[in-house]
């Protein structure tokens, strides 16, 4: 190991016993590109850099938290032999530094893993007791281990093993990096497509109108040239022409000035949930025979802490809009609680497991960062939820509800504001050069992503423009484009009035969507306690 070369041994989690030797500044967190890898923490976790000769450990916003030496900290000096745990019962790293001056024993000891030692862990502390060695004695007695170690036919049958099973994370690498660009790839095709409608949606519009401007100037040529018989067939139909294109522009600056007034309060809201057992293991899926997920009787994929599957993870994006000075948001319940209808997730709840939130945040459009939330209350009726943000010193503009119940009419004009398809719509609209760079930047994290569109102020909602079809006692039916992501945005009236919380949409129904009315929006914010009607 350099001299200007730190260490980090895991002591618990997947890689007990391994040892990573970085250079700062480095980055820890599951992720694969990563300079520590710990595959049971958030994708970028922490920080470690060099600060004025000092050695320096930073939470980069992990959502679960560090320790050191089993203080929580959000920024902390390291010392030699620090250990650094990532998360509540997290994963145990022993901070090592370069030139310390340490006893031989001590440090073989702090090298040793957590727990009983375990066949897993000699090479760990076959290396520990090389490195230590060569650091603490002279070079005959080093040169006198090295002879006893390299006798036994025992140790190069280890060191075969060792290679092969170096080989094979070699190919995994690859084969995650390869992934990756792939993923990447796909990610960029999404974003160009959503590129490409929102240019169709645009043209259509303009020759929608164009068509009713040429329409109007035809109409108007035939009525000066018509027979008594015909004139008033032809004013009748010219004065259908003009108030369809008078419709057509009023709906369109009532549209321009929703989105200019109340767009900056409508959030475009992050997600990131794993999910532990009463043990603290992040729940897996649970593998048959086949190396296939596993099903119950009741045909759902069974979860477990103990599982050998991948571990289930929920990544999302949804939308809400501020209600309230004092920070409470509006969006679904589907959205504030992504497990809401997840039937082996719930079992599991049930059990006593608990969701544990990597990120859940609020990007609006003037902030330059996320805002983290909270959830403030839930309807055990309908799709809302109530969260809550922290915006003291910043200006987000308040969505007025309808509190009349009276503004939503069937055949009324309606503006829905909200992220539909998520963070490739918001890319589309960005310019090619500013996406390739946060592409390049943050890969296909939605999180990242988030943050590199907020960093550039190019989080913006989109706005559709539709009419009410049916109104009931538990829905308003509309038929203004969405998709997943614009779930939890506001459907406002033509006043700029919000009727109801769009949370569904029924493609093979004439794309039909579906809001929550306001009516129960208005019944949650009256209510206290965490459950709501």
């Amino acid at each position: 190991m350099g001299p200007n070369v730190l260490s980090f041994t895991h002591l618990s989690g997947s890689r007990r016993g391994q040892t990573d030797d970085v250079t700062l500044p480095a980055f820890i967190g599951s992720r694969p590109d990563l300079a520590v890898v710990v595959p049971e923490t958030a994708e970028c976790h922490a920080l470690v850099f060099d600060r004025g000769g000092e050695v320096v450990v930073k939470d980069e916003g992990s959502g679960l938290g560090i320790s050191v030496d089993g203080e929580a900290v959000k920024e902390a000096v390291l010392r030699d032999g620090d250990v650094l745990e990532l998360g509540p019962d997290g994963p145990k790293l022993r901070f090592r530094k370069p030139g310390a001056n340490r006893p031989f024993l001590q440090s073989l000891q702090w090298a040793r893993p957590e727990g009983p030692v375990r066949t897993s862990d000699l090479f760990g502390l076959l290396r520990a007791l090389a490195r230590e060695t060569r650091a603490h004695t002279s070079h005959p007695f080093r040169l006198a281990i090295v002879v006893l170690l390299g006798v036994g036919a025992g140790a190069l049958g280890f060191g075969a093993w060792h290679s092969h099973k170096l080989r094979l994370e070699v190919a995994r690498l690859q084969d995650a990096i390869r992934g990756a660009e792939k993923e990447q790839g796909l990610f960029r095709a999404r974003v160009e497509e959503e590129r490409q409608k929102l240019h169709e949606e645009r043209r259509a519009r303009e020759t929608e109108a164009q068509e009713f401007k040429r329409r109007e100037r035809d109409l108007n040529r035939r009525l000066s040239l018509a027979r008594a018989g015909e004139v008033e067939a032809v004013r009748n139909d010219l004065e259908a022409a003009r108030e369809r294109l008078s419709s057509l522009e009023t709906e369109k600056a009532a549209a321009e000035r929703i989105i200019r007034e109340y767009g900056p309060g409508v959030c475009l809201i992050q997600g990131s949930f794993v999910f532990v057992d009463a043990e603290g293991r992040s729940l897996r899926y649970v593998l048959g025979d086949d190396g296939q997920p596993r099903r119950g009787p009741d045909g759902e994929l069974v979860l477990d802490g103990l599982g050998t599957g991948e571990v289930r993870w929920l990544e999302y994006v949804g939308t809400g809009f501020l209600v309230d000075r004092r920070g409470l948001l509006l969006t679904n319940r589907h959205v504030a609680e992504p497990w809401w209808k997840d039937a082996p997730l719930l079992a599991a709840l049930a059990r006593g497991a608990k969701p544990r939130a990597v990120s859940f945040r609020a990007f609006f459009p003037r902030e330059t960062q996320g805002l983290n939330l909270t959830v403030e209350r839930v309807s055990d009726v309908v799709d809302l939820a109530l969260v809550r943000v922290d915006l003291r010193g910043r200006k987000v503009p308040v969505l007025p509800l309808d509190r009349s119940g009276r503004a939503a009419v069937a055949g009324s004009a309606v503006v829905v504001l909200g992220y539909p398809t998520g963070l490739e719509a918001v890319l589309a609209k960005a310019e090619t050069t500013a996406v390739n760079s946060i592409v390049e930047a943050s890969g296909v994290n939605a999180l990242r992503i988030a943050e590199g569109l907020a960093a550039k102020r190019l989080i913006r909602p989109s706005a559709t423009q539709g009419h009410i079809g049916d109104v009931t006692k538990t829905d308003i039916v509309f038929d203004a484009q969405t998709a997943h992501g614009g779930s939890g945005g506001p459907v406002l009236n033509r006043n700029g009035q919000v009727v109801a919380i769009e949370y569904a949409v029924l493609s093979g129904f004439g794309g039909s969507s579906f809001g929550v009315p306001v009516r129960y929006a208005l019944d949650l914010l009256s209510r206290k306690g965490k459950r709501g009607g």
